[in-house]
C-alpha cells in the first residue's frame, strides 16, 4: 500500500503533497515502473480532497515524465532507472535548499552546517 500524507495546515498547496508523497514511493521502491496509481476519485476520497486537486497532480507529474494516462484505464507509473537518480538529486537538493534557508535564517554560517552535518552523519 503506498502512503500519501497531506497535511492540511501545511503551506505547501495539497497537490504538491501529493506530487512529493508519489516520488516518495518511487524511490523508496513502493511504486514502480507500470504501477497503477489509484484512481482520481478514490485517492481524492481517501485523503478528502476535491478530485480537481488530485487530478492535478496527476497531470503535473504526467508534464514532468513521471506518470502516463491511459484513457479508461487510469494512471500509471513511467520512472524508468535513469530517470530515479535525476529524480532523487532533484528531491534532495530541494531539501537541501530548505534546510540551508533554515540554518542561514538562524544566523548559522556555512562552517556551521558543515559540522552540524558531519556530526550527525557520524552518529548514524
Amino acid at each position: 500500500m503506498i502512503r500519501i500524507n497531506v497535511d492540511l495546515n501545511s503551506p505547501l498547496p495539497a497537490y504538491q503533497q501529493i506530487i512529493q508523497s508519489l516520488k516518495i514511493e518511487v524511490l523508496s521502491g513502493r511504486l514502480k515502473n507500470g504501477d497503477r496509481l489509484p484512481p482520481i476519485r478514490e485517492l481524492a476520497k481517501l485523503l478528502k480532497l476535491n478530485p480537481n486537486t488530485v487530478a492535478k497532480a496527476y497531470y503535473t507529474l504526467e508534464s514532468e515524465g513521471f506518470v502516463e494516462s491511459r484513457p479508461g484505464s487510469g494512471n500509471w507509473v513511467n520512472v524508468r532507472a535513469p530517470g530515479l537518480d535525476g529524480l532523487k538529486r532533484s528531491m534532495l537538493d530541494g531539501e537541501t535548499r530548505a534546510y540551508l534557508d533554515r540554518a542561514f535564517s538562524l544566523g548559522a554560517g556555512l562552517d556551521d552546517v558543515r559540522n552540524s552535518v558531519e556530526r550527525i552523519a557520524a552518529h548514524e
